[in-house]
């Protein structure tokens, strides 16, 4: 059976055991300096993830800018850029967010099924035919342990961990 633990909060013992990115938090205390963050540097959360291979994050976005951090095991990231329907007449964007029981930040389509040609592909292609017609290009990440990914909000992603993986991903201002 598989167990994800997915979008928790980072203990506080661990993290001692991590190094947060300069630029996700203001290093600007006194005025005088330049900042080197990116954004306005507020630190909002910072997160664990923890599961088996195959575990699996759908395509959806983030309002808040993210770096992923991978720390153990293999992940796949799959992103899109916030674009909407460029050649639909119709209002629903390419990613059907919201649509099928999903948040409005998530998508029912699975972009992986670009990957293989069958019968649910063909299904999936019927169902929702502007992820397939309008989506913007998709560009592919590997992750390894000591790897960071700077995932800027409203990029679409979708994650799949490759090995029994830990990650850590920080989301700031």
């Amino acid at each position: 059976e598989l167990v994800y633990m997915a979008q928790n909060d980072l203990m506080q013992p661990l993290y001692k055991d991590i190094i947060i990115p300069e630029f996700c938090q203001s290093n600007n205390t006194d005025g005088e300096e330049e900042s080197t963050s990116l954004g306005l540097g507020h630190l909002y959360s910072v997160m664990i993830w923890l599961g088996p291979r195959s575990c699996l994050s759908p395509l959806h976005f983030d309002p808040l800018d993210n770096c992923l951090m991978q720390h153990v095991g293999r992940k796949r990231v799959l992103l899109y850029e916030p674009s909407s329907s460029s050649s639909s007449s119709t209002s629903m964007g390419w990613h059907y967010a919201g649509h099928d029981g999903q948040q409005n930040n998530t998508s029912p389509v699975n972009p992986e099924l670009l990957d293989v040609e069958d019968d649910v592909h063909s299904e999936m292609r019927q169902r929702y035919p502007l992820f397939f017609q309008d989506s913007p290009p998709r560009m592919e990440c590997s992750l390894s342990p000591g790897d960071l990914l700077y995932i800027p909000a409203r990029w679409w992603h979708h994650v799949r961990s490759i090995d029994t993986s830990a990650s850590v991903n920080v989301w700031w201002r």
